[in-house]
């Protein structure tokens, strides 16, 4: 019988030197591109666009003004005070998603609600568009809204009551952070909402790459799902059913943690980014309708 020749006890070790280098090369590169996404962070979860149409509301023939509102003495954001025809007291205060600014609504979002009949205050967020040049992030955005709300209250004079919190998206994520605090406020209206951003990421990823960040915690995961539980005003959540970077599960979680009264509504066909497209006229019959029954705070 013929033997297998054996491996030279110098080569075992040259092998085993070849693997523990490698070995420890990919957990070096792996923990670079944990320090590379920690740092980056802001920038990942809020890529503001660096060129924007300069479209408006007229565009689409639609009256408006245009608003610059402080958030501290050195900030501001912009924004568009849409007046409802005819006058009503109902106000939709909108946060939008992260990959695009205030203008691209000019004929998207602005023109949509305008069919709802309320007034519409549609903001963006720092570092967005025209406003202040900071760069996004989560209590930056959070401090945006406030300053949104606090504009309507002290400047428009606007009843809390008459005021319904709305956002697409990661800005579904802003909406609630300022639900939790508007205990007043008429309703919170979601679309295409996110139950985190970890969420997002695993969905993207897969549920083990970035774990290790979420154990040094961050300051933009937006967790609405552990948020909408201190939500104590009327709720409507709508989602695509073929939302791939919220799918369907985010909103059903939020719809389950919801205080009631609360209503979901899957769009059928939609995905995330031709929801409003796709779910057009449901879009404005559904939140007609929920403005038009929710009671009162």
């Amino acid at each position: 019988m013929s033997s297998q020749p054996s491996i030279s006890k110098p080569r075992r070790k040259r092998w085993k030197k070849i693997l523990l280098i490698l070995g420890v090369t990919l957990i070096g590169l792996y923990l670079l591109l944990l320090l590379v996404v920690f740092v980056s962070q802001d920038k990942l979860i809020f890529p503001a666009p660096q060129f924007f149409p300069a479209t408006t509301p007229a565009a689409a023939n639609i009256s408006f003004e245009d608003l610059h509102i402080p958030v501290d003495a050195s900030t501001q954001i912009h924004a568009w005070w849409i007046p409802a025809r005819p006058p009503t007291t109902n106000v939709i205060l909108y946060f939008h998603g992260n990959g695009y600014s205030l203008e691209r609504e000019a004929t998207r979002e602005a023109e949509l609600f305008h069919q709802i009949g309320a007034n519409l205050l549609l903001v963006d967020y720092r570092g967005y568009g025209t406003s202040s040049h900071v760069q996004a992030n989560g209590p930056r955005s959070e401090a945006d809204a406030n300053a949104a709300m606090r504009y309507l209250l002290e400047q428009r004079h606007v009843s809390p009551s008459d005021v319904w919190i709305a956002g697409w998206s990661i800005g579904s994520a802003v909406a609630t952070q300022l639900a939790t605090v508007s205990p007043h406020a008429a309703g919170l209206i979601l679309f295409s909402p996110i139950t985190s951003v970890n969420d997002v990421a695993h969905e993207e990823y897969g549920p083990y790459l970035f774990r290790p960040l979420e154990w040094l915690g961050h300051q933009n995961d937006l967790a609405s799902k552990a948020r909408i539980s201190s939500v104590h005003i009327p709720v409507l959540i709508m989602s695509g059913t073929l939302d791939e970077l919220a799918p369907p599960w985010m909103a059903k979680m939020l719809y389950e943690r919801a205080n009631p009264p609360k209503t979901i509504q899957m769009v059928e066909g939609a995905h995330h980014d031709d929801f409003m497209d796709v779910g057009d006229g449901n879009v404005v019959r559904e939140i007609q309708s929920f403005i038009a029954s929710a009671p009162k705070p």
